[in-house]
């Protein structure tokens, strides 16, 4: 027992020894020193791995000297480059790297990059996780939304009422398309009085961080509008005003052509302004604030023109993939068919599922 103890000691103390002797150190202008192995000098700043604190990040600034007993590869202004150790003498005041070349002087602050030997520069890993980055970026990333809602009641009066939208989407860091679809329908004393569908693709390409151009098809009808068929195509270039993660703001502003056709036989088609705007804002982690407009004028005849606007609150719930969206839609057309009001309100609480895949 007592030679295993001694065992026991001596190896720990042994590691003790080791690990002091192969330690590097750094020294900074206000006389502290910092002992610990050395990760790497890279863009001013140096990290620093000790058995106290951890990783510590040190201006390059604030360093007079540093000392390395393992052999690193440190890379000067000049652009040359040497591999060795890293002696400092006993004031600090000069360094000595001992190389395959022999013993040189070097100045702490001269030194662009540092790292240890056999590891890749600190250049050549930061080009290597962007260019991942990007191949993960570049990778078509499935998002599928299925939205319902509705309610029934039974009594004086009897309704029915169902809604929904799928939303198949295609995403990588340079395009979007989404696919959609959408309905409403409902009935008061079992007669019907709502029955409209909607769906549509839709494409965006970015031309760089904030511009980009886009197309797209939509198919509308609407039996209480008389509405056969609305088709609506149109192209045009769209702008970020404001991306990141918390909020967004896009507008988009193009050309199309407006043909509908209706159940008394009218017809008629016309060339259209494509313009919509698309914000969301992020609320924490408990809510995000979405707002679309979209406004389609005649060219010819401005007096002539849709509007739509859909605003929400969407909460998440207790799993990632389930949310609640509460808002309101409002449909305006400034030439409704004879009999018909111009503007169409909506107010809904729907159940959202989101699938994701790539």
């Amino acid at each position: 027992m007592r030679k295993n103890r001694l065992s026991v000691l001596s190896g720990l103390l042994t590691f003790v020894v080791v690990s002091a002797l192969h330690a590097d150190a750094v020294y900074t202008v206000d006389g502290s020193k910092l002992v610990g192995r050395i990760v790497q000098m890279y863009k001013g700043t140096l990290t620093i791995d000790t058995a106290v604190a951890g990783k510590l990040t040190i201006e390059k600034s604030q360093i007079i000297a540093i000392e390395a007993d393992e052999a690193m590869t440190v890379e000067f202004e000049s652009g040359d480059r040497l591999v060795g150790t890293i002696a400092v003498s006993s004031d600090q005041a000069s360094a000595t790297m001992r190389t395959a070349l022999g013993d040189l002087s070097v100045d702490a602050k001269k030194m662009v990059s540092a790292w240890p030997e056999g590891q890749e520069s600190p250049v050549l890993a930061e080009v290597k996780a962007d260019a991942e980055k990007v191949r993960l970026a570049s990778i078509p990333k499935w998002t599928t939304t299925l939205e319902v809602g509705g309610s029934n009641t039974d009594g004086n009066t009897e309704t029915l009422e169902g809604r929904g939208r799928l939303d198949v989407v295609r995403k990588t860091s340079e395009d979007v398309l989404n696919f959609y679809l959408g309905g409403k329908y409902s009935e008061t004393n079992k007669n019907r009085t709502t029955n409209e569908y909607r769906g549509g693709i839709k494409y965006e390409n970015n031309i760089d961080e904030r511009r980009l151009w886009y197309t797209r098809l939509e198919l509308e009808f609407d039996e209480f509008e008389n509405l056969d068929l609305r088709t609506i195509v149109a192209v045009g270039g769209g702008y970020y005003w404001i991306k990141d993660e918390p909020r967004e703001l896009k507008t988009l502003l193009g050309f199309g052509i407006r043909h509908e056709t209706y159940d008394t036989g009218q017809s008629n088609g016309s060339a259209v302004v494509d313009f919509a705007v698309d914000f969301r804002q992020d609320l924490e982690d408990w809510a995000q604030f979405t707002h679309t407009t979209r406004f389609s004028p005649d060219i010819e005849d401005t007096s002539d023109f849709r509007m739509d606007f859909d605003t929400a609150l969407v909460f998440p719930l207790k799993k990632d993939e389930w949310k609640l969206k509460v808002g309101m839609r409002n449909k305006y057309n400034s030439r409704p068919q004879s009999g018909l009001d111009r503007l169409d309100n909506t107010f809904y609480a729907n159940i959202v599922m989101s699938l994701t895949s790539g």
